[in-house]
């Protein structure tokens, strides 16, 4: 299914009125996940906190696991988007003039660079992802029993320079979580002050990745929210639980007539059945 279109997410009615009314995808980091397994590593203790996840499925066809897991067969819904549904933004010169503090020169020649989360608040709040400038998140979870990719080892140390590989986080999981066919979109968020001449930054970053080494360093915020685009948000479709209760499910129609309605409301494929 690696060519599928969409994703989807079983969720309950309370987040689903967040995302709707905020227009965002929230990011957890990896020791907020219930897999205990997935923050450990070979040789560097608190680091999955640096990664934020948001957790998807390829698999169009309702899992009964997954409603009782993540959602509840009685008030949960399952929200469909397309692959990728982010904003981009344009960082021009003139947003970034307001927070840089050094002058900006614009060699954009009309095209700005862009990232999907603006570098202007990257600036200003102190912190550093580059996923945000590649734009590629998405990734398919490998699902092994191999120890080095469920417990890798990221340090790596030559003379006085230091690296750590974080682009191995949240990318293998257990076998035993192999029914989930996830998919995941990853950023991994630093706690780094770019705001400053480069040479300045490239000796704190070394400082934030020595702290890091020794599980000393901090997240710089619990979770992530990544705006939701506008088509994307108009093209979202969402299932009601098997068992929904009438109630409940005047309380989704309500959230979508206000925030969203062009969204498709769908009834489970499994009523009656369970």
């Amino acid at each position: 299914m690696e060519n599928t279109e969409y994703l989807y997410h079983y969720t309950n009615i309370e987040t689903l009125a967040l995302i709707l009314k905020n227009r965002t995808i929230r990011f957890n980091s990896l020791d907020k996940m219930d897999d205990l397994q997935e923050q450990q590593t070979a040789d560097i203790k608190n680091i999955g906190q640096f990664c934020y996840i948001s957790s998807w499925t390829d698999n169009p066809i309702e899992s009964i696991p997954m409603w009782n897991m993540y959602a509840s067969l009685n008030l949960g819904v399952r929200i469909r988007l397309c692959k990728n549904p982010f904003m981009i933004y344009d960082n021009t010169a003139e947003s970034l003039a307001k927070v840089v503090n050094a002058p900006i020169t614009d060699n954009s020649n009309g095209k700005p660079l862009q990232s999907i989360i603006p570098l202007s608040e990257m600036f200003q709040k102190g912190f550093l992802s580059v996923q945000a400038m590649t734009k590629e998140l998405l990734c398919k979870v490998e699902y092994t029993d191999d120890k080095e990719k469920l417990y890798p080892s990221l340090l790596k140390e030559e003379n006085d320079h230091l690296s750590i590989a974080l682009g191995e986080l949240g990318r293998y999981k257990n076998l035993h979580w192999s029914f989930q066919s996830e998919w995941r979109y990853i950023l991994t968020i630093l706690p780094l002050d770019i705001n400053q001449p480069i040479e300045k930054a490239m000796i704190d970053f070394q400082v934030v990745a020595n702290k890091m080494k020794l599980g000393l360093a901090k997240q710089p915020f619990p979770y992530y929210d990544m705006g939701i685009a506008n088509e994307a948000f108009e093209k979202m479709e969402i299932t009601l639980s098997p068992r929904i209760s009438a109630g409940s499910t005047i309380i989704v129609k309500s959230l979508l007539e206000k925030y969203n309605p062009f969204a498709t409301l769908n009834e489970s494929s499994l009523v009656g059945l369970i």
